[in-house]
């Protein structure tokens, strides 16, 4: 289930705007979830990497420590970022946040002045 919030964006210093995210935040199963399918997916490629001959020798074991990290990666992950929208402290210009990881606090470069955006929950 997802649920729209209130952010609040800055370029690291004291210019703020307002904007809102629709989240879904991940409970227990769900992390797990996330955590072994990308573990899977990064070791079925390190099984077909057995196939190509001398590459294989470094592929494998690096798909095979990737899905270590991208699984841990994913299962210390809060949600998932579905939508959101904000305008850029620095240049004033409309900022579509995409799908992503919900890590606090959330990123996005502008594309107008191609600062890097930050947003966090605002609060009450």
């Amino acid at each position: 289930m997802s649920e729209r919030i209130n952010i609040e964006s800055n370029v690291m210093d004291e210019r703020r705007t307002a904007g809102e995210l629709e989240i879904k935040v991940f409970n227990q199963a769900d992390k797990t979830r996330t955590a072994l399918k990308k573990l899977a997916i990064w070791w079925g490629l390190s099984l077909i990497s057995v196939l190509l001959p001398v590459v294989h020798f470094v592929l494998v074991p690096l798909f095979f420590f990737l899905g270590f990290f991208f699984a841990w990666k994913g299962y210390k992950s809060e949600g998932q970022v579905l939508d959101g929208k904000t305008t850029c402290p620095h240049c004033g210009n409309a900022i579509k946040v995409g799908k992503g990881e919900l890590n606090w606090p959330v990123t996005e470069i502008c594309q107008s002045c191609a600062r890097v955006v930050r947003m966090e929950k605002k609060e009450a």
